[in-house]
């Protein structure tokens, strides 16, 4: 987990959307150690399946973390981008 995104100033939604993207990303998936979780395309609709407060809160973390350098989100595909990008405040 990029430990820093606790550090850049953002708010609690936007925080567990991140949490929630890196975690359905799987970048932290070892196939050597015998996971078989398959890593998955990230989209605004599996998010939402498991997005647990209200849609609007949703959104609006999308927008801080796109606006904040921290996701992509092309074509309603997310995707974490290196914390050397990210703007903090």
């Amino acid at each position: 987990m990029a430990i820093a995104v606790f550090d850049i100033g953002l708010s609690v939604e936007a925080v567990s959307l991140f949490l929630m993207i890196e975690s359905l990303e799987g970048g932290k998936i070892d196939a050597s150690q015998n996971c078989t979780a398959p890593r998955q395309v990230v989209t605004t609709k599996n998010c939402l399946e498991k997005w647990n407060a209200d849609e609007g809160d949703f959104h609006s973390a999308v927008k801080e973390l796109v606006a904040r350098n921290v996701i992509s989100d092309a074509h309603s595909e997310f995707k974490i981008l290196s914390s050397d990008v990210w703007i903090t405040k």
